[in-house]
């Protein structure tokens, strides 16, 4: 029994030393701690193929390089994503990926909502586009007409994005059958992806399939014949239109560009167009310059 709780004694005096050296190394400064005002900066931004770099690099880069360190992500869900879980991250998305896993900052002092990209108060907004090649017909004309309808248009606002005045409610018409296929921004994902799932319930003869890959890939495979409809977050460039001259684009509805950090940041709630473009282009490194 003595030997038992000699075992019992020795092991509790053994804690008790490592506990209070654990304690004084801290308090000493042999282990370092984090130092919340030297925070450096995550550049986060998309892939070459992405329509809202493309729309973001004229707009707010006014066409200069991005840093050489910024994370190129393939789709605003994987820059919301790499956003959420990093704490020194700065992204851009559209306007529907913005929930409370993000803090999205005011723009020269405007937040980013549907209200001020109405109004034209929010300086980094753009229109979200489908393009065909030729006029639609067949499936993919009352997909579109779908699109703008009351019921269209109302995912539109319950994607978060900004809605364009319905032309009322759809009209259904008879003998509508076969697929059609859609790809292309994944700014617009959401929207074709829900408009799809309702579009198939009303014509049980239809499928309409949708996948992403960027508004690059949405406009070169509806040009060359591969989708039927292509997404885009961006207008057409002069070249694509050069070799895709029978492109006709359907607008969507209206986006903004949010810019969005990890909510734990207290840097900042508000940035300036001038400041983001530095940002981006690594002229701050460090969130404690701002």
């Amino acid at each position: 029994m003595n030997e038992k709780n000699n075992k019992k004694t020795g092991k509790l005096m053994l804690v008790t030393i490592l506990t209070v050296c654990i304690i004084a190394t801290v308090f000493s400064g042999c282990v370092e701690e984090k130092n919340d005002n030297n925070l450096a900066i995550v550049v986060v931004g998309r892939d070459s193929a992405s329509g809202t770099r493309e729309f973001f690099y004229e707009h707010v880069m006014n066409k200069e390089d991005f840093v050489d360190t910024m994370l190129e992500k393939n789709s605003n869900g994987a820059v919301h994503q790499t956003v959420s879980q990093t704490e020194e991250a700065i992204g851009f998305v559209g306007l529907g990926y913005i929930d409370d896993a993000v803090k999205a900052l005011k723009v020269n002092g405007v937040e980013a909502n549907i209200t001020n990209i109405k109004d034209g108060s929010y300086p980094i907004a753009r229109n979200l586009n489908m393009f065909t090649k030729g006029e639609p017909t067949g499936i993919a004309l009352e997909f579109l007409k779908y699109i703008d309808s009351n019921e269209g248009q109302a995912i539109v606002s319950d994607e978060g994005f900004v809605p364009k005045t319905g032309t009322g409610p759809y009209t259904k018409i008879e003998g509508l059958s076969g697929t059609i296929t859609i790809v292309g921004s994944t700014t617009v994902l959401p929207v074709g992806e829900k408009a799809a799932e309702e579009f198939n319930k009303l014509y049980t003869s239809v499928t309409v399939t949708v996948s992403g890959g960027g508004s690059s890939v949405g406009i070169q495979s509806t040009g060359e014949g591969s989708a039927d409809i292509g997404m885009a977050s961006r207008e057409i460039k002069s070249s694509e239109e050069s070799t895709y001259p029978a492109l006709v684009k359907h607008i969507v509805c209206s986006d903004g560009i949010a810019i969005i950090v990890h909510p734990t940041n207290l840097f900042v709630d508000d940035l300036t167009v001038t400041q983001i473009k530095a940002i981006y282009q690594g002229a701050y490194t460090n969130w404690n310059q701002l």
